[in-house]
């Protein structure tokens, strides 16, 4: 892009430090310390001596299994107080300098509070609107951050793995805003953040952690992973929708950690009990216990667990509702016979799942550096689907009942000498067939 200055994350804290420098009449030269920014080593600039080198533009193009290498180190240090990492790109080097500090509790309430429209811009209405906008507009951000760690997903770059929570008097006081809307039609959409259950949670050795997931392959010793936080926000909620004098409904649309809820009875029995409008989503994302090792997600026992209590929480609660699960195909390490595996048991289930993605290496996702480079963290070889063929084939695996992947499946499965599950979705598909 040839910009001076690039802001990475959320960009809040960067933005009003820069633009203080600027307008006291500093230099660039004066501005390659704020965090949470990279530049160009440029013109007398340079990258600080305690810089992390990572192997240059050119070496990762000769040397593909070099990226994981780069990723690790990168990964490593994208924490606040972390290190600069630092790139030669010939002629010039980038330098990445650390994270900004996630905002305070104080902070995001002066954020948030700030009198937003919840409107698209006046230019968009001559162009029939956004549709993207109708099913956020009425949705509360309670907190940021998020300490997963999913190898696929890079959320722990943008906005990190601290959690920076909202207060519950200014989550009070935007639904309260909310509600005064003139197109509040009654229905809070979402109630969360990246994964709702993390609201309130904190750990104190978030500066010096260098996990990237404090949750795989077991939940930290040093989290707090307790649901008080959020139990009492929920409560709060309810109390505040019961006093209103229409009636208002408020859900939890965003996704959940399925292992950290199961955690709290209490947490689930609120969440299903008065939060979930029908449908829940949850990401077991596969079944091989392989694959879910790469992804850095729990067994598949976990989310069984977490189905068992769902069912019977709703039941307990006079609830009819229903999991919506998550999975992906095509993610590195997953193999057309972990793909048939996967496909085997969703067939026993008679699971027809919609939501289903094709992986996509994410920048500065873990998964993106397993696709490049071939390894695994460990620096195992593992397989990666790539080209249209086999990521078509684990897409089509997937979504089996579709008639549309017949041929594909058919053929894939009788070379295999898989009969029985051919026939099998033979049969699915037949019923698809009777249904439109």
């Amino acid at each position: 892009a040839k910009a001076d200055l690039l802001v990475h994350g959320m960009g809040e804290t960067q933005i009003l430090e820069i633009a203080r420098r600027l307008d006291s009449g500093r230099s660039l030269a004066d501005l390659t310390d704020v965090p949470g920014i990279a530049y160009r080593a440029i013109g007398g600039i340079r990258p600080p001596e305690t810089a992390e080198p990572l192997p240059s533009f050119e070496a990762l193009q000769k040397d593909a299994s070099l990226f994981m290498q780069a990723q690790l180190a990168d990964q490593a240090d994208s924490r606040p107080g972390g290190r600069a990492v630092v790139q030669g790109q010939d002629p010039e080097m980038i330098v990445v300098n650390p994270p900004a500090e996630p905002l305070t509790s104080e902070q995001m309430d002066a954020l948030y509070d700030l009198p937003f429209t919840r409107l698209a811009h006046p230019k968009y209405n001559r162009q029939g609107g956004i549709a993207a906008l109708e099913p956020v507009q009425f949705s509360v951000t309670t907190h940021r951050g998020c300490f997963g760690g999913c190898s696929f997903c890079s959320i722990y770059y943008h906005q990190g793995k601290a959690i920076s929570s909202r207060s519950e008097k200014s989550i009070l006081r935007e639904l309260e805003e909310m509600s005064r809307h003139r197109q509040f039609k009654g229905t809070v959409q979402d109630l969360g953040g990246p994964t709702a259950n993390m609201y309130g949670m904190r750990c104190g050795r978030a500066r010096t952690c260098r996990r990237s997931s404090c949750l795989w392959p077991e939940v930290c010793r040093h989290l707090p992973a307790d649901h008080r936080e959020v139990i009492k926000l929920m409560r709060a909620v309810l109390d505040w929708s019961g006093r209103q004098k229409r009636k208002v409904r408020v859900y939890v649309a965003s996704g959940i950690r399925h292992d950290l809820a199961l955690r709290s009875r209490a947490y689930m029995e609120l969440l299903f009990g008065h939060f979930v409008g029908g449908h829940l989503k949850a990401a077991p994302e596969h079944f091989c216990g392989a694959v879910l090792d790469l992804m850095n997600k729990p067994r598949f026992e976990v989310f069984e667990e977490f189905e068992k209590q769902f069912t019977a929480l709703s039941r307990k609660a006079g609830r009819k509702q229903y999991l919506v699960p998550y999975f992906i195909s095509g993610h590195p390490g997953c193999t057309p016979e972990e793909a048939i595996k996967l496909t085997e048991y969703l067939v026993s289930r008679n699971w027809r799942p919609r939501q289903v993605q094709d992986f996509v290496p994410v920048p500065l996702s873990l998964a993106a550096a397993m696709y490049v480079s071939g390894l695994s963290p460990d620096g195992r070889p593992i397989h990666v689907p790539k080209g249209m063929g086999e990521k078509k084939l684990q897409m089509a695996l997937l979504q089996y009942y579709d008639n549309r992947n017949r041929r594909q499946i058919e053929k894939y499965l009788t070379a295999r000498g898989k009969h029985q599950l051919r026939n099998q979705i033979r049969h699915a598909q037949s019923q698809t067939r009777r249904k439109s």
